[in-house]
């Protein structure tokens, strides 16, 4: 395994299957790849008249906003690779559903391993917002690490 892909997410958690997945690259004296997906920034970038005397923030500057996501999640995962100590430590910002973009990713990019954590929300939560950890196990054709992160 010399490419070694690691997703991660906004949550605190994220730590963990940081640490975890750059561990494993290292051990492996493999390639390590950050990736965080922001989902759909485009739309944020709506234009429209307001509409039943509502106005949207979003709708002056909205541009603005979507480079402001795009940079927030790229120091996110600038300082998250500081943080591992790896200079060498690629990063991507990906846009779309988070499955389906980190699937994507990976495989054109061809990565040996995917490292991917897990929150543990309720069969009742999985069921309404869907489990993103769930999505890739069964639709990934690349290994995979999950990191169960839930806090006891």
């Amino acid at each position: 395994m010399k490419r070694i892909c690691i997703a991660l997410d906004y949550n605190p958690s994220a730590e963990k299957v940081a640490k975890t997945g750059y561990a494993y690259a290292k051990a492996l004296d493999a390639e390590i790849f950050l990736v965080h997906v922001i989902s759909d920034a485009s739309y944020y970038a709506i234009d429209y008249s307001p509409f039943l005397g509502y106005e949207s923030p979003f709708n002056t500057g909205s541009m603005k906003l979507v480079q402001e996501l795009m940079q927030g999640a790229n120091n996110f995962l600038t300082d998250s690779a500081a943080h591992l100590g790896g200079g060498r430590i690629k990063t991507a910002v990906l846009e779309g559903e988070a499955d389906e973009a980190i699937l994507e990713y990976v495989n054109e990019n061809k990565m040996d391993l995917l490292v991917i954590g897990t929150h543990s929300h309720s069969s009742f939560e999985n069921v309404l917002m869907g489990n993103t950890a769930v999505k890739i196990v069964k639709h990934t054709k690349t290994p995979l690490l999950v990191v169960p992160t839930k806090v006891e």
